[in-house]
């Protein structure tokens, strides 16, 4: 089951990038292998949640997220099986500030939680090693 959820994951992680393209970043919340009450949580609060629910709650996430920067993208450098219905995502962010004109690069983890063959959950964290560290598992 493991090597299915990731899998799973990677195709989850295309349908948000073809929604990006499309300007719809909650398309991939559509899917069947998204739980009704998705989660997407963060490690910081961002405009005062860290918790942001369903299509709607992730689309508002998202517009937060990127709108001081132009030029926003985002990469999966690896996924890998976490066990338990867990799988990290190792990713590679990079943008321009929209004022300041400073590019700008993250590496960010996310450790995707399936529950019932489904993504209940998504919990973000600041670093790789600190998504991996949460998941039981090293660099």
């Amino acid at each position: 089951m493991s090597e299915e959820n990731v899998e799973l994951v990677r195709r989850l992680f295309e349908q948000f990038q073809a929604g990006l393209e499309r300007g719809d970043p909650g398309a991939w919340l559509e899917s069947e292998a998204v739980a009704d009450d998705f989660e997407w949580i963060v490690p910081t609060p961002l405009d005062g949640r860290s918790v942001w629910r369903g299509r709607e709650g992730f689309v508002e996430f998202m517009r937060t997220w990127t709108e001081q920067f132009e030029d926003w993208s985002i990469r999966v450098e690896r996924f890998i099986d976490a066990g338990e219905g867990r799988v990290v995502g190792l990713t590679h962010q990079s943008a321009t500030g929209k004022e300041s004109g400073v590019p700008v690069e993250l590496k960010l983890g996310w450790v995707w939680e399936l529950e019932d063959g489904r993504v209940a959950r998504m919990r973000n964290y600041l670093t790789h090693a600190e998504a991996l560290e949460a998941a039981g598992l090293s660099e």
